[in-house]
């Protein structure tokens, strides 16, 4: 009896058990990731069944035993190895539902859209070569909307509301040297480039997320403008209604490193 008290008993080792779960939680949501990005099930199952449902799921479920066995653990000796372990676990658990709830309230705060770029009035073309890549996946649109009925919306107004910083570029540099400049930007950012045309001033790109392996395509354009050039940028997902605001960052990145780069000559109103 003396033995087992010292020992905590089945208390301890529930609460060895109950962070290891916790431990695994983190993997859980990297396996719906990889399983989607390697095939092993579909973006469905991913994303809406093992992320956002069955996640919060597990990770409640685990912060719930975790507060059980640090009671239990408080009203009977010994108490220290089994509070702490049930502590660490309730805070891992608690760790993974705050994180989760800062991506809902980030995906409450943007538009839900996938395709951004700094000049709507004159879109950008993808070549063949990237349509031909992007066959199957979200379309590409010169004036696309999101929503229905009275609610249906362009996607250009609502990008202006929520991304103002958005849009062209102009540098002091000419159009060779910039497009040189976004070259090594792009590279730099880790997407693989697929056409490089720099007669006709167009950079493609395509960035491969790294869990869940999502493609997003990126243009950019170079034309000159006076002594120097103007830089446009779009950037659009293959996949999924809203971007959560990545391509809104994407495009802010390549326009600030080209900054950081290049003099900056003037942002057109």
């Amino acid at each position: 009896m003396s033995n087992s008290k010292s020992k905590g008993g089945i208390r301890l080792g529930l609460a060895w058990l109950v962070l290891f779960l916790a431990i695994l939680l983190p993997f859980w949501f990297m396996a719906a990731g990889l399983g989607y990005k390697y095939g092993l099930w579909d973006l469905g199952t991913a994303l809406s069944t093992m992320t956002v449902n069955w996640g919060p799921k597990l990770a409640m479920g685990i912060g719930g035993a975790g507060i059980v066995l640090t009671v239990l653990g408080l009203i009977k000796a010994p108490r220290v190895k089994i509070v702490i372990l049930s502590l660490a676990a309730i805070l891992i658990a608690g760790l993974v539902l705050g994180r989760m709830q800062g991506f809902r309230m980030n995906a409450q705060s943007v538009p839900p859209i996938h395709d951004i770029q700094t000049d709507w009035s004159d879109p950008i073309q993808f070549s063949d070569e990237m349509m031909e890549l992007r066959e199957g996946a979200n379309p590409v649109l010169d004036a696309p909307t999101f929503g229905s009925g009275d609610n249906e919306r362009l996607v250009s107004e609502a990008q202006a509301e929520a991304y103002p910083e958005i849009r062209s570029l102009i540098l002091r540099a000419p159009a060779d040297v910039t497009y040189s400049a976004a070259y090594s930007t792009l590279d730099e950012m880790g997407m693989e480039i697929v056409t490089a045309n720099e007669e006709a001033g167009v950079l493609e790109a395509t960035y491969t997320s790294t869990w869940y392996g999502f493609k997003d395509d990126v243009a950019v354009r170079i034309r000159p403008q006076g002594e120097g050039s103007q830089v446009d940028v779009r950037s659009v997902s293959r996949v999924g209604r809203s971007d959560l605001g990545a391509n809104a960052a994407r495009i802010s990145a390549i326009l600030e490193s080209l900054s950081s780069k290049l003099d900056v000559a003037d942002m057109p109103s």
